[in-house]
Formats: structure tokens, sequence, C-alpha cells
């Protein structure tokens, strides 16, 4: 039967005996209100047996609502007391370690019930990890950018990855090995641009930010297309493009290109307008 408390421990006044008096002293208990709470103890241990000290024990209720946390202390103990009588969930979080499927526990009143978690070492627990934010020369976040996260191996730079930012403008890559990596940034409307390398190495978490400059050929076009001999149908290459801007039905050539070995060309960066090409073949007689 555990020991509880029927009535409030009480102490009385003081008093001093320097010699012979008779001191009286009388005590009224006031009786203890009724106890409808018990305690949750136990011990947080790894795989192998050892304790965890400082690992962070936390509490739920039968609704999954967090109820309390505390740590354990250096022999991986831990104590709830207190806790209204009912059904609980409990599990522990700790660097480097997995945080266990919640036990479900029940609290007794005037009771202490014991429970032992058992937290397995993280295979993860020494990668690294770049994050940061991606944010306009502005200053404000800009939010769906790609980001692309590339290693530097040997003087080469190795894609490990891609993702987008969210509405504030933040990204992250986690469980990298070590090493020294960067990331590019691009969306439509900016200009590319890459970070500052970084070197990771045993559970380095590094801010890697990068600031996107406005394109100012955004709100341009392109015209383009193929080039071929209208008898064979194939390619023609080196063949001489002419663009033509047109204005109250006035043609002004405005840029020349050649076409490539598979007969196409390209023209970018045009504003807004009317435009035509022309295509020719010439040679010296």
């Amino acid at each position: 039967m555990a020991i509880v408390d029927r009535y409030t421990l009480t102490q009385s006044t003081s008093a001093t005996i320097t010699g012979r008096e008779e001191v009286t002293a009388d005590l009224k208990l006031q009786a203890a209100p009724p106890s409808d709470t018990g305690n949750i103890s136990g011990t947080v241990r790894r795989s192998d047996g050892t304790v965890i000290p400082l690992a962070t024990v936390k509490l739920f209720d039968a609704n999954g609502v967090p109820f309390e946390h505390i740590n354990t202390n250096a022999a991986g103990r831990f104590l709830f007391n207190r806790v209204p009588v009912g059904s609980y969930f409990i599990t522990a979080s700790e660097p480097g370690y997995l945080t266990p499927v919640r036990i479900p526990v029940t609290v007794v009143r005037n009771r202490t019930t014991d429970v032992t978690i058992t937290m397995a070492t993280d295979p993860d627990a020494n990668k690294n990890a770049v994050f940061g934010v991606v944010t306009s020369s502005t200053g404000q976040p800009v939010d769906d950018a790609t980001v692309e996260l590339y290693q530097v191996v040997n003087s080469t730079n190795q894609l490990v990855g891609i993702v987008s930012t969210n509405p504030q403008g933040q990204y992250l890559f986690a469980n990298l090995d070590d090493g020294t990596y960067f990331i590019r940034a691009t969306k439509a409307g900016y200009l590319s641009s890459e970070s500052t390398p970084v070197a990771l190495s045993g559970r380095t978490f590094a801010p890697a930010n990068t600031v996107l400059a406005v394109d100012p050929d955004a709100n341009t076009g392109t015209v383009s297309g193929f080039v071929t001999d209208r008898t064979t149908g194939q390619p023609i290459a080196n063949a001489t493009v002419a663009l033509y801007s047109i204005s109250n039905g006035v043609e002004t050539v405005i840029d020349i290109t050649k076409t490539n070995a598979g007969g196409l060309y390209l023209f970018g960066d045009i504003p807004p307008g009317t435009y035509r090409v022309k295509a020719t073949v010439q040679a010296q007689g």
C-alpha cells in the first residue's frame, strides 16, 4: 500500500528554550484534499540497455494533446508527479536517436506507474544539412523558386537534389554526406544565382542564402525555326536568317543570325512588337 497524506503537513510557530521553559506547541491539522492523481516514472535507455541522460521525455493525454515534458537525470531516470488519473502516451527525444513510437500508459490514483523507453540510434545522426532563404533584390522572399544542390567533387559539380522554396522563400536539404556544397536558385523572371560554397562535416547545419535579381529581359520573347531545302527536306546549315520588325508597314532589319548544323535559328530577348524573318543562302561567286 502506498503512503499518502491523510492530513496536510503543518508546522508550529518557532520557540526558543534557554533553560527550563515549558513550551506548548499545539497543532491543528487540515485534512488533505482527496488526491485523484498518480505518478509516472521510468528510464530512457539505448537498445543495449545503457541509460541516456538529459533526454527529453514528453507526455501526451489520451487525445494526443501535449501535457508536460521533463528531462532525464544522470541515471536516465524521469518522474512526472501529481498527474491526473487517466490514460496517456509517452515518448522521448534526444539528438542522435530516433523518437520511439508513443507508449500508452495509465495513471492510477496514489500509485506510480513505471515505464521504460528504449531509443534506437539514428543511422543519419552525423549527416549534415544545408538550408536557407531565396530573396529578390528588394529583400522579398521568392516563392516556388527552384533550388538545386551541388556537391563539389574533384573540381566537378555533381547535382545532389532539387527542391522548391516555400512562400517564405525557404528551402532545406538534409541527410548530406560530408563535403563541400553550393546551391543554385532559378525562377522565371529572374536571373539565376549561386550561393557561396559551404564545407560540411560531422552534423553541420549550414545556411546558404542567395538573392535573385530581376531579369531585365523578362518581358521579351523569342523567334525560332528551321530552315530546310524545299525539295529534299534536309536542314540547311549556315543559312543567313534576318529578323525584321514591322511598323506602319515598314520592315526594318534588327538582327541577323545563321542556322546551326540542324538548320535551327534562334532570336532571343525580343521586345513586344510585330516581326518577320527571311532566310537565304549566299556564296561568293
